[in-house]
């Protein structure tokens, strides 16, 4: 229904005529008004509580038409909400799994260039840095009243499509790595505005709940990619990764055209005030979002993309050592990618599919992960909203109750590899109870403690984490290859993570002590 009112092929909505007619009326009893007091319209401009009362009175204002709009996103049906939900999870996957669908051809596409191992990993370096750039960008721009979150979905998957088709035809190393990178960029919508979509549509008290899930999604999409880009290499050679990652952007961008609606409240309020201003031919017509927008420069919209994250990055404590935190983690997930063929291909002599089931053991992770997290938020985080008792530091007991597992995870997966093959897929399981849910406290204790910035504390988490992902790949086989042995291939490289993660499992428990004391005195905290 979106895509046809884009291009203008459908009736307006019964809303339309509610709203114009209510607005119509409105308008002709402030008219009277107008004449009987003689009112200057011009006169106390400079009070604030009185613009906002005169911006809700005005009849020209467009707004929900009342608290049970069949608009709103929050008063759909449950189906359509299942629906939008996993679409927004499909895409998530599928662009998300371009990043490691690569891995297993990588051998083939160094052999056939004719370059080494470093330059083989920058196509996926440079695919994790792009998607983590883009946030930066496509944040904000999704939050614009006039742009709003669906049709950055479209776009973007439509061109990340037709870069596949390069990506499976390209004759040269160069023109590989930069396709890869503008993938990279082009993928990242989902991952920075999913979570998003998931609060439009779903009430607040159970947002977590469906973040959550989403993020199950998001962690696995990953880990499946090798496995599927395995059976490729072995079935048809390298480049029908990328065809088959075409077919499935292909699917999915027919499916979000056909039945994905816009979900970003201001948005839908600008697309009705547009219906009226183009029925109606009164430009008057406006609503909350576009008066503020109307306010701000592209020099205020520019700084709030590029500058404000690095500052609040520096003057926050916060928000850099979470930064730095979850970089880590992120970084040692990527790293993994370097790690299995040393372990499963060179150790237990798996082939490519086989040491692609070996990534699995994430996916049981996230299982295990998703319902931690469900039984912290009914029986922690619910309770102490009920009783107003709640703090923003609460979700970081989670953080606290889990941070062990991390470097227990890199200790085990980096001794054991050689004794049983199934003791590191074990140690993938108490990886991912740790990420997951650090992801999950984290970015909910900074949304909270930084509502008004929440976009710029996520892009600069974001950039730290995708830089960190970049640069760890790269190094990884010479680090496992000079700090390892022959017995043990990956135990001091694994190791020596593992000690960065015991001291960075310190961070929770600091700002849950210290944290509201640095919120008091914060200029960008709530």
């Amino acid at each position: 229904v979106d895509t046809l009112e884009y291009f203008k092929l459908i009736k307006i909505s019964p809303n339309f005529e509610s709203q114009r007619s209510q607005s119509l009326a409105s308008i002709e009893e402030e008219s009277e008004k107008n004449a009987e007091e003689n009112i200057d319209l011009e006169r106390d401009t400079d009070s604030s509580s009185q613009e906002r009362e005169e911006v809700e009175n005005d009849p020209f204002l467009v707004d929900w038409n009342g608290p049970k709009d069949s608009e709103h996103p929050l008063n759909w049906s449950k189906g359509k909400k299942a629906v939008i939900v996993f679409e927004v999870m499909l895409l998530t996957c599928v662009t998300y799994m371009g990043a490691s669908i690569y891995t297993p051809g990588q051998v083939e596409i160094q052999e056939e260039f004719g370059v080494g191992h470093v330059v083989g990993t920058l196509n996926l370096s440079l695919y994790v840095l792009g998607y983590g750039l883009g946030p930066m960008v496509f944040s904000p721009l999704s939050e614009v009243a006039s742009i709003g979150r669906q049709q950055i979905y479209m776009w973007t998957l439509f061109f990340f499509a037709i870069f596949q088709i390069g990506a499976a035809t390209v004759k040269n190393i160069g023109g590989l790595i930069v396709i890869r990178f503008i993938s990279g960029v082009l993928c990242s919508p989902a991952l920075a505005t999913g979570a998003g979509s998931m609060g439009d549509i779903m009430a607040p008290e159970i947002v977590p709940i469906f973040i959550g899930l989403w993020a199950v999604g998001a962690v696995a999409a990953p880990v499946m990619a090798p496995l599927l880009g395995a059976a490729m290499v072995v079935a048809k050679g390298w480049r029908w990764i990328f065809w088959l990652l075409l077919w499935l952007s292909a699917g999915t961008f027919v499916m979000l055209v056909a039945f994905f609606p816009e979900t970003q409240h201001n948005n839908i309020l600008h697309r009705r005030a547009e219906r009226i201003r183009r029925e109606t031919g009164d430009n008057r017509y406006y609503t909350k979002q576009e008066l503020v927008e109307s306010k701000i420069s592209f020099k205020e919209f520019a700084i709030e993309i590029t500058a404000r994250p690095f500052k609040l990055m520096v003057l926050e404590p916060a928000v850099l050592a979470f930064n730095v935190y979850i970089a880590v983690c992120y970084g040692t997930f990527y790293l993994f990618f370097e790690a299995f063929p040393i372990v499963f291909i060179g150790i237990y002599h798996f082939t490519l599919v086989e040491m692609g089931l070996a990534y699995l053991g994430f996916c049981v992770g996230c299982i295990v992960a998703y319902v931690v997290l469900l039984v912290f938020l009914a029986k922690v985080i619910r309770p102490k909203f009920q009783n107003n008792s709640f703090t923003p530091e609460a979700f970081l007991l989670l953080a606290m109750g889990v941070c062990w597992s991390l470097p227990l995870s890199l200790f085990l997966f980096g001794w054991t590899a050689g004794v049983h093959w199934i003791l590191p897929i074990i140690a993938q399981i108490f990886f991912v109870l740790c990420v997951f849910n650090l992801f999950q406290s984290t970015f909910s204790y900074l949304a909270i403690c930084y509502p008004r910035y929440m976009a710029s504390v996520f892009a600069s988490n974001g950039f730290c984490r995708s830089v960190f992902a970049c640069a760890f790949p790269l190094f990884g086989q010479a680090m496992y290859k000079n700090l390892g042995s022959e017995k043990y291939p990956v135990g001091w490289g694994s190791s020596l993570v593992g000690f960065f993660s015991v001291a960075l499992a310190f961070i929770p428990f600091v700002f849950y002590k210290i944290g509201p004391s640095l919120r008091g005195k914060s200029q960008y905290a709530n």
